[in-house]
């Protein structure tokens, strides 16, 4: 985990984002739902200010998805306006809720979007930042319909851990505060 989120050079000289969207590439299985020519690639971003000097694993992920013919374009149109608690360090109870990360996240430029997004991300635990982003997006343009790729997802359960490589496609919602994402 700590390659994608630092995008490290890993074998062959390439990037981890590299990496990720060349076996993505190599997959027989379809991403077209996610990943299609049809759909703006928008990365999340991290959960710090972002500067020009710093890492956006997402944004990486996104461009190297794009390079290989991956989604219509990338845009990077979310922003953080101040940060909020990492919820990979924080304990469940304090994990940012979905509403702390819609009220530190502003959509600009969303115009530019087509009509159909997919929020890239580098990991993806209950999908709080996911729905803040969201939501973020849908304040701006409510018509835009919006999907979530993530190349990594947390498992508490280790028993329903079964491999690394397990493509899933899942459900993100809100009930009362907290984010649920299944699986």
């Amino acid at each position: 985990m700590r390659q994608l989120k630092e995008n490290r050079v890993v074998s062959g000289g390439m990037t981890m984002a590299e990496f990720v969207a060349r076996r993505l590439c190599e997959s027989v299985l379809d991403f077209s739902d996610f990943l299609g020519r049809d759909r703006g690639l928008v990365p999340i971003p991290r959960s710090s200010l972002q500067r020009s000097d710093t890492l956006w694993p997402a944004r990486d992920i996104a461009m190297a998805l794009h390079t290989h013919g991956k989604g219509h374009g990338v845009f990077p149109c979310l922003t953080r306006t101040h940060p909020v608690p990492k919820a990979a360090i924080s304990t469940a109870k304090d994990r940012p809720k979905a509403a702390d990360h819609l009220a530190s996240l502003q959509a600009t430029n969303a115009i530019d979007l087509p009509p159909h997004v997919t929020l890239i991300d580098d990991v993806i635990t209950r999908g709080a930042q996911a729905m803040g982003a969201a939501w973020a997006i849908w304040k701006v343009r409510p018509d835009v319909s919006i999907r979530v790729f993530a190349v990594l997802r947390t498992i508490s359960n280790e028993g329903e851990f079964l491999t690394v490589l397990a493509p899933t496609v899942g459900l993100v919602s809100v009930k009362g505060v907290d984010a649920y994402r299944v699986p």
